[in-house]
């Protein structure tokens, strides 16, 4: 697996492929997962697909440093990435946060970027995003503030047991806050960097990155409305189907953007598929499958102008 330094940071990332350059970013705080490499083994016969580690996650470098939010030095990062391996501009593409990240990249590095895929943008609804972001943020900036940074990781690592022998409960949300535990162990150098770290600096910089997603413009990547229509590039903006991406996010996204295309997946579908699919507990599989011909659709387009 190559890693890269960049700005003090190692990241980890693989590339697949061959063609017009392209980057898949997970949704939620996650590493590289099953989703992303479905998209990239769909597409790497036309494209050299790009699949990385964020900061803070996977087998990437911990690094708790002062910002507006993750998602600032995630573009950052990704900016030197892409000059580093000489395959700027890319097509970025993402789901979730891996879509409010893609538009925050195409506002502060607009030259590295020659299209998005934004796939299910998130809710603008706080309450339902506030157990999310608890979970992933201020129940460990609790527990290092009160107990410190050995407890943060055996809180995490108790997180990530539970989920491992199938005892964890949804309410938990122990999938949020395994990721202490899960880049330690993905990358051990990162121990010894969280034991480093203040317990007061880490709780008072994550709350702040949690607060970033109450805004109510998380799916704009807390751009301006007039910020969303200087990003030029060619879009193409798919719609959720749960609470947590729901449609009326991507709408809005969608008539913002100057030149973005919309999916209608009850076009190209059966009701009955697409029910079928929202009710299904491998959604991001499913929606890989269903989207995957709209997205080489709209790639051929853009490459042959």
């Amino acid at each position: 697996m190559p890693h890269i330094n960049i700005n003090g940071v190692t990241i980890a990332y693989e590339v697949f492929g061959e063609g017009s350059p392209m980057v898949w970013t997970p949704g939620g705080w996650f590493p590289r997962d099953n989703w992303v490499y479905l998209n990239a083994g769909c597409l790497s016969s036309q494209h050299t697909v790009v699949l990385w580690d964020r900061r803070n996650s996977g087998a990437s470098d911990m690094r708790i440093e002062d910002a507006p939010s993750e998602f600032h030095f995630w573009a950052d990062d990704l900016h030197y990435l892409l000059r580093a391996l000489d395959l700027s501009p890319a097509y970025l593409a993402g789901g979730s946060n891996g879509c409010v990240f893609s538009l925050l990249m195409a506002h502060r590095y607009p030259e590295d970027v020659k299209g998005l895929i934004l796939i299910d943008p998130p809710t603008d609804d706080s309450a339902i995003l506030r157990p999310l972001v608890d979970a992933h943020y201020f129940d460990l900036a609790n527990v290092a503030e009160t107990h410190g940074m050995r407890a943060v990781i055996a809180h995490s690592t108790e997180a990530w047991v539970r989920i491992v022998t199938g005892t964890s409960k949804p309410e938990a949300f122990d999938w949020l806050l395994n990721w202490v535990a899960e880049t330690i162990a993905m990358n051990p150098s990162n121990r010894d960097r969280f034991l480093a770290i203040d317990p007061q600096q880490f709780a008072t910089i994550t709350r702040k990155w949690g607060n970033f997603h109450f805004t109510g413009r998380l799916h704009f990547g807390g751009l301006s409305d007039e910020d969303i229509q200087r990003i030029t590039a060619p879009a193409l903006v798919a719609h959720g189907f749960d609470p947590i991406h729901p449609r009326h996010t991507a709408e809005s996204l969608h008539r913002l953007l100057p030149n973005a295309e919309w999916i209608e997946f009850a076009d190209h579908y059966p009701r009955e598929t697409l029910e079928q699919m929202a009710a299904s507990d491998a959604l991001w599989t499913e929606k890989a499958i269903l989207t995957m011909p709209l997205i080489r659709k709209f790639l051929q387009r853009i490459e042959v102008q």
